[in-house]
């Protein structure tokens, strides 16, 4: 197993962080807060048109024909540009689509249609909807299936503060909901694609915010010296930086053991959602700290990284829910 990256995933991974600071940079995340999608629509398009919601799919299905690494890469540069939308419902529906018979649909989910995410909030029929504004249709993910619901047959939505303002929720009663398309994990796991993809962007919420906080340590004097060098502020950076390779190493080696379907691939893909989730909630808190004053205000986008990580970190399970599942699997080979 090579977990170096190729020239050819060097590549992606560039080019998607090219296409994001100029088309969904962070100014642009900020400017759609009050619209009522959180989705820029010629970026969406210009996405789609570039693979990236086929990018893991085979050729002979419409996709790209790279693998779950190669994803990997471009979601860890989503999330450290902080773009907003529904990448990972929308790239695990087009493969729900293709997997299940429905070559079409997934056709139309690679041209640009949207699919939410759905999360079971509690009593029976009730569901939270993730970025679900303007979707056909949501994705509802399990360990031992995944399945694509119709909006329109959902009921009415009910809009749902977040604390996150880039992230669009509701709440949706519906005691039977009517799958369109239903994958079991025999056939494609895609939990464990889920818990890489969100590990992937947690890794790049650690990375942004590791790098935000080394900037200003540098670059803040007090005392005609910069703060970066009292143990108070170094150490925190270290550690910063020791979480977000830790994140990106298992995230990756996680990415590879679900494309190779290791034994132990389920193991690796929690570890990677529980140890990025870690790394992109501690980093953006340190980061706060480490900006003072500064980093409390909305003006400053460390909070908005402390709050797209905390929604990250809770979209598939909280992180005792995810060790509470990762210590009764098998030990890792």
């Amino acid at each position: 197993m090579d977990l170096m990256p190729s020239p050819e995933q060097m590549e992606i991974a560039s080019s998607a962080a090219s296409f994001l600071a100029s088309s969904l940079p962070i100014a642009r995340t900020r400017a759609l807060i009050d619209e009522v999608s959180n989705v820029d629509g010629p970026a969406w398009a210009a996405a789609a048109e570039l693979g990236w919601f086929g990018l893991g799919l085979p050729e002979p299905e419409g996709g790209v024909g790279c693998g779950l690494a190669d994803e990997a890469l471009l979601f860890r540069e989503i999330g450290r540009s902080l773009a907003s939308g529904p990448f990972i419902s929308s790239v695990l529906g087009a493969r729900v689509a293709s997997r299940g018979g429905r070559p079409d649909l997934a056709a139309s989910i690679l041209g640009g249609a949207r699919v939410g995410l759905a999360l079971p909030a509690g009593d029976p029929g009730q569901f939270l909807l993730l970025d679900a504004v303007g979707a056909e249709y949501v994705l509802l993910a399990s360990p031992m299936e995944a399945t694509l619901l119709p909006v329109d047959g959902l009921g009415p939505l009910s809009p749902v503060g977040c604390i996150d303002p880039t992230t669009r929720l509701s709440r949706v009663m519906c005691e039977r909901p009517l799958p369109a398309i239903t994958v079991g994990a025999q056939t494609d796991p895609i939990a464990q694609r889920a818990s890489v993809l969100v590990a992937a962007l947690e890794t790049g919420i650690a990375e942004a915010t590791r790098d935000i906080a080394a900037e200003h340590a540098k670059s803040r004097v007090q005392f005609d010296r910069p703060i970066g060098v009292n143990q108070a502020v170094k150490h925190p950076c270290a550690d910063m930086a020791v979480r977000a390779e830790l994140a990106w190493a298992q995230t990756i080696f996680a990415a590879l053991a679900v494309d190779e379907g290791r034994e132990d691939a389920e193991f690796q893909a929690l570890a990677a959602q529980v140890v990025a989730g870690h790394a992109a909630e501690q980093n953006a808190g340190a980061t706060i700290q480490v900006l003072g004053g500064m980093g409390f205000t909305f003006e400053h986008n460390a909070n908005l990284f402390l709050k797209r990580a905390y929604v990250l970190g809770h979209v598939l399970g909280d992180e005792r829910s995810a060790l509470s599942h990762l210590i009764t699997l098998p030990a890792a080979v």
